[in-house]
C-alpha cells in the first residue's frame, strides 16, 4: 500500500514540475526577446569597457574576487575547479548564488519535462557520497533531513541521512545507489560526468556479489538493519520495490537495469569534449531506444556557460544564464579586447572560446572553452563545447595537443580490442628525470593487463609521429624518449593527478581527459 500512495504523490508531484516547466519556458523567451537590452546593462554593472582586458586565472583575477567578498555581508563560500589543472581554481560561490546554481538545475529539468516524453518524472543523480569542495557539493548539500515529498521526486536527496551514509561505509557506494534505486525506481538517470554512470553500470556486471551485498542482507536479515533505515526506506518505496529487492538478492549474477529500476528510460549527462568513450560505453548498457539519451547543458564552474532551449523535442544550448555577461574570440585570436563579439554576432560554423563576466569577481575571463556555433535560435547562437583551447604540453617544442591525443587514442581502441570498453586512455608526460618522454596509462577500476600496454604504447608513438611533425623530429633526434605503457586502477591515477581529494570525490569534479599538463611519476 505504502508503493501505491508514494507513486500517487509521484505523480502529482510530476505534474507540478511540468506546470513549473511551462511557466519558466515562457521566461525564458521573453528574457530571449530581451537578451540585448540585458547585456547591455551588465556591462554597465560590471564596468566593461573597450579597454577592459581578457584574463585567464591569475593573480589579477583573484584580486577580483578578493574584493568581491570584502563587499559581501553573507556567509561565503568558495568552491574548487577539477584536478584536470595543476592547481585548483578558487571560485567565490556566496549562498545566494548556490541557490542561483541550484535553480538552473532545476530549470533545466523542470522544461525538458514539457518537450520530452518522460513517462515517469522523478530523477535519481549520480552525485558524490563525499563532502568535498566542488560546485556539485555545495548544490547538493544537505543542511537538513529533505521533506517527504522532495525525496519522492529525488530520491538520491536521502543518501545524505546519517543512516544511509552508514551504509555507504560498510558496503559500499554502488552498493547503497542499488538499493535506493530498487526501492524508488526513478524515470531518469543524471550523471554529470558520463564515467560516473559507466562505473556503476560496469560494477554491477563486475563485482555484482560486492555491489548487491546490502540488498542481500536486507531481504534475508531484515532485523540486522536498524529502526531508522527501515523507516527511510519506506519513505523511498514505489509498486513493485519488494519484488525487485528479492530478485537482486537471489541473482549470483548482475540484474540488467530493466530488472532493477524498470521505469528509467532516459539519462541524463555531459556530451561535451572528450566523453565519447564513456558515451559509447552507455550506449551499449543503455541501448537505444529502450533508453534515451539527453545532453546536459555547459556548467563549469566558472560559471553557467550555457542553457538548454527546448523545441518539440529537439534541444539546443544558449549562452543564456542570468547575470552572466557573454563574450566571445574566434578561435585562433589573441586575447584582446577589441576583437570580441557579442552572442549575436557569433555565425552558424564558426568556432569561438567563450568569454565572460559576473558578479562575482570574473571580468572579462577567459573560459579557454571552444564552442562550435551549429545554428542560431532566435538570434542567439546554439553552442556546442568542443574543448579545451589550452589543453596542450611541450618538453622540447613538440607542443602536443589534447585534439592530437583524442585520435590517437581513438585509434588505438579500434586496433587493440583487448583494452577493454570500459577502460580509460590517457597520455601524461613523465616525472621521471629520465629522457622527456610520455606515458600511455590504461585507467580502470581494476587494473588487469587487457593488452601488452608496451606494445600499445609504441603504436600510439608511431600515431603521434604522424600526427605531430615536431613530435617525430623530437623522436628522431633523440630529444624525446620512446613512450612507455602501464595499467594502473582508477584511484591510483585519481590520487596522483589529482590528490587525495580528487580521489574521493571524482564523480562529482574530476575530468578524465586525453592529456595532462601534470607529469606523471611511475611508481609513486
Amino acid at each position: 500500500m505504502r508503493g501505491w500512495v508514494n507513486d500517487a504523490l509521484r505523480f502529482l508531484l510530476g505534474m507540478g514540475i511540468v506546470a513549473l516547466g511551462i511557466w519558466l519556458d515562457v521566461v525564458q523567451r521573453f528574457r530571449i526577446r530581451t537578451y540585448s537590452l540585458a547585456q547591455a546593462r551588465l556591462r554597465t554593472r560590471y564596468h566593461i569597457g573597450p579597454t577592459t582586458p581578457v584574463l585567464s586565472y591569475g593573480p589579477e583575477l583573484e584580486h577580483n574576487i578578493a574584493a568581491r567578498v570584502e563587499v559581501l555581508d553573507e556567509r561565503t563560500n568558495f568552491a574548487f575547479t577539477s584536478g584536470s589543472t595543476g592547481a585548483p581554481k578558487r571560485l567565490l560561490y556566496p549562498a545566494e548564488r548556490v541557490r542561483r546554481s541550484r535553480w538552473a538545475f532545476i530549470d533545466a529539468f523542470a522544461r525538458s519535462f514539457v518537450h520530452m516524453p518522460f513517462k515517469r518524472h522523478s530523477f535519481y543523480v549520480f552525485s558524490s557520497l563525499h563532502q568535498d569542495g566542488s560546485l556539485s557539493s555545495l548544490m547538493l548539500a544537505e543542511h537538513t533531513r529533505p521533506s517527504y515529498l522532495a525525496c519522492l521526486q529525488a530520491p538520491d536527496r536521502l543518501q545524505a541521512d546519517p543512516a544511509l551514509r552508514g551504509l555507504a561505509e560498510r558496503y559500499g557506494d554502488a552498493a547503497l545507489r542499488l538499493w535506493v534505486l530498487c526501492l524508488s525506481n526513478p524515470g531518469v538517470l543524471y550523471s554529470t560526468n558520463p564515467s560516473t554512470l559507466s562505473a556503476f553500470l560496469d560494477s554491477l556486471v563486475n563485482d555484482w556479489l560486492d555491489v548487491s551485498a546490502l540488498v542481500r542482507d536486507f531481504v534475508e536479515r531484515p532485523g540486522d538493519f536498524s529502526p531508522a533505515v527501515h523507516a527511510l526506506a519506506k519513505r523511498l518505496e514505489c509498486r513493485g520495490a519488494r519484488a525487485r529487492l528479492r530478485r537482486v538478492a537471489g541473482r549470483a549474477s548482475a540484474n540488467e537495469l530493466s530488472d532493477i529500476a524498470p521505469a528509467v528510460h532516459a539519462y541524463v549527462c555531459w556530451t561535451g569534449g572528450y566523453v565519447q568513450p564513456f558515451l559509447e560505453r552507455l550506449a551499449a548498457r543503455l541501448p537505444a531506444p529502450r533508453y534515451r539519451l539527453l545532453p546536459m547543458y555547459s556548467m563549469s564552474t566558472e560559471t553557467p556557460e550555457t542553457t538548454p532551449c527546448y523545441r518539440g523535442d529537439e534541444v539546443a544550448f544558449l549562452p543564456l544564464a542570468p547575470g552572466v555577461l557573454y563574450e566571445f574570440l574566434a578561435e585562433g585570436s589573441a586575447d584582446e579586447g577589441g576583437l570580441l563579439v557579442p552572442a549575436r554576432a557569433v555565425k552558424p560554423g564558426g568556432t569561438y572560446t567563450m568569454v565572460v563576466s559576473d558578479a562575482y569577481g570574473l571580468r572579462r575571463y577567459q573560459t579557454d572553452d571552444l564552442f562550435a556555433c551549429t545554428g542560431v535560435v532566435n538570434g542567439l547562437p546554439d553552442l556546442r563545447f568542443l574543448r579545451r583551447r589550452s589543453l596542450s604540453y611541450s618538453f622540447t617544442g613538440e607542443k602536443l595537443t589534447g585534439e592530437q591525443a583524442r585520435l590517437a587514442l581513438d585509434r588505438l581502441r579500434t586496433e587493440f580490442e583487448a583494452l577493454g570498453a570500459g577502460a580509460y586512455l590517457t597520455l601524461v608526460p613523465s616525472g621521471d628525470g629520465v629522457l622527456p618522454h610520455y606515458w600511455l596509462l590504461r585507467v580502470d577500476s581494476k587494473a588487469a593487463d587487457a593488452a601488452p600496454m608496451e606494445v600499445v604504447a609504441l603504436r600510439c608513438d608511431a600515431l603521434l609521429s604522424e600526427l605531430n611533425s615536431e613530435y617525430r623530429a623530437k623522436r628522431a633526434s633523440g630529444r624525446l624518449g620512446p613512450m612507455l605503457g602501464a595499467s594502473l586502477d582508477r584511484d591510483e591515477f585519481l590520487h596522483q593527478m589529482g590528490g587525495s581529494q580528487a580521489s574521493g570525490s571524482w564523480e562529482a569534479q574530476f575530468k578524465f581527459l586525453p592529456l595532462y599538463t601534470r607529469r606523471w611519476v611511475s611508481g609513486s
